[in-house]
């Protein structure tokens, strides 16, 4: 019985683009304004998705496609949960509705 191992090829970088596309724009749509646009969610999708299928297939872990779909939700909660989005977030002029006033004064 022989066993073939997987190789980095064109064919599965194309999966992996693939994959991190469509995964991209679904979560791109599903979360609408709430954080980084819709053409953000679909580079970080196939940027997470290449790195981390290219390391499961390094690794020898399977045909890589599983590491990728991981690695696409990782890369693109990461991308999307550090995103100030809101311009009062951005220029810190956030207000609280908190007014402290000092006796005296």
């Amino acid at each position: 019985m022989e066993v073939t191992m997987i190789e980095l090829s064109g064919t599965a970088y194309f999966w992996f683009i693939a994959l991190g596309s469509i995964i991209g724009f679904i979560f791109g749509r599903a979360i609408k304004r709430e954080g980084i646009p819709l053409v953000g969610n679909i580079i970080w999708g196939i940027a997470g998705s290449v790195i981390s299928g290219s390391i499961g297939i390094i690794l020898g872990l399977g045909d890589g496609l599983l590491f990728a779909l991981a690695g696409t939700f990782a890369f693109l909660f990461l991308a999307n949960v550090f995103h100030q989005h809101h311009k009062d977030d951005v220029e810190g002029e956030v207000n609280y509705g908190i007014h402290i006033k000092r006796k005296g004064v």
